[in-house]
């Protein structure tokens, strides 16, 4: 059943505060990378997204409804997850705080080229999805004490019922192999974390917290790298059974644990991998093939973005950006993935020049690394803007 959105300023402003809190603590305002120009690439993912992110929407929930969309989210180690809602959010909402900057805008000024049905229409997506997904009173880790439970009782259950005691010998292999394939996914999004969500943490009783962390992505080609091979599971899911573990989970999944080196907290897990619709425990086999073909598949990536031009290393933002967005037409069955490049490419080469020359400073970053004022204007328009 759709659960009704809350009015759409107050529903900016909460997301607002929630990125910068997420900032804020992640210390994300600074974005600084030897390899690649994240600032500026954050930017132009933004200019996509608010430029065409909504005819993509439009032609997702053609296919399929938000709870629709929801429902097939819940599940371990598929795609889109929590992340991807919010990356949605984040980029709109950038991109048009970013535009607003530039143009100078006071408070109660209005963007020209906004749209107030695509922001509702956006807003009302990550509410009626979020509303569903998430298995709490709130859809927003920080209102429910940065819990992020996405599992029904059933699902955890049945995970814990798979969970051991892992020998000695099986327990390093599992850490030597999630943290070579970790490095796969951040390299392989342009050093950023969107391959990797955690969710949890569910209660098991005495105490004990289940925590699920996922690697995904780890055979998406969509992205421009050029590699001999690439693991031969969609994602990974270590799923653990944790013993005086303070957790916390944020915005984009990620989770800050107390003790920070949780390991010898373990107290049973079991290692999952996807392939398609099928959900199995890995061998010892799957574990070291993973391992070798992501080790090699980082040393071949950190390679070619050596070689990447000033230029590309900013133009990569569409690419990064359009494969996070792409999950969920590819969620509701569709194939869009070549309209969908082709849309940004045409923005990347609309903004990439100014971008690079300065013409176009990053200054979203600036207000998100402030301490005062709102992120994100609820200055709207009062309808369409063909209206």
């Amino acid at each position: 059943m759709a659960v009704p959105s809350p009015p759409l300023a107050r529903q900016i402003r909460r997301y607002g505060e929630n990125v910068r809190d997420f900032f804020h603590a992640s210390e994300r305002d600074t974005l600084i990378s030897p390899l690649f120009n994240v600032s500026l690439r954050l930017v132009l993912g933004s200019y996509c997204y608010f430029e065409h992110l909504p005819s993509l929407l439009r032609e997702v929930l053609a296919a399929a409804s938000p709870e629709q969309i929801a429902e097939r989210m819940k599940e371990v180690a598929v795609r889109p997850n929590y992340v991807h809602l919010n990356a949605m959010m984040l980029g709109y909402f950038n991109g048009r705080e970013q535009l607003r900057l530039r143009q100078g805008l006071a408070a109660d000024e209005v963007l020209p080229q906004e749209s107030r049905a695509d922001d509702e229409l956006l807003v009302d997506f990550w509410h009626r999805v979020g509303s569903l997904y998430v298995e709490a009173e709130s859809y927003v880790p920080s209102e429910i004490d940065y819990r992020l439970p996405i599992l029904s009782g059933e699902q955890i259950a049945e995970l814990a019922g798979e969970l051991v005691a892992e020998a000695p010998e099986r327990r390093r292999a599992v850490r030597r192999m999630s943290s070579i394939t970790e490095l796969y996914t951040f390299i392989n999004n342009g050093e950023a974390r969107v391959g990797v969500f955690h969710h949890g943490p569910y209660p098991l009783g005495d105490g004990d917290i289940l925590i699920v962390k996922e690697l995904v992505g780890l055979r998406d080609d969509f992205l421009p790298w050029e590699l001999a091979e690439r693991p031969h599971v969609d994602a990974v899911a270590r799923v653990m059974r944790l013993r005086g573990v303070d957790v916390k989970i944020d915005l984009f999944g990620s989770m800050v644990a107390k003790p920070f080196e949780y390991a010898d907290q373990i107290v049973s897990e079991v290692l999952l991998g996807r392939e398609g619709q099928t959900l199995r425990r890995l061998s010892e086999q799957d574990i070291a093939e993973i391992e070798r073909v992501a080790g090699n598949a980082q040393v071949s990536m950190y390679e070619q973005a050596a070689s990447w031009t000033p230029e590309y290393q900013i133009a990569y933002g569409a690419d990064l950006y359009a494969a996070l967005a792409l999950t969920f037409a590819r969620c509701a069955g569709l194939n869009l993935d070549e309209q969908v490049r082709e849309a940004f490419h045409r923005t990347a080469a609309e903004r990439v020049p100014a971008l690079q020359s300065g013409e176009d400073p990053p200054l979203i970053l600036e207000r998100l690394g402030a301490n005062e004022g709102q992120l994100y204007s609820t200055a709207l328009p009062l309808g369409d803007r063909e209206a």
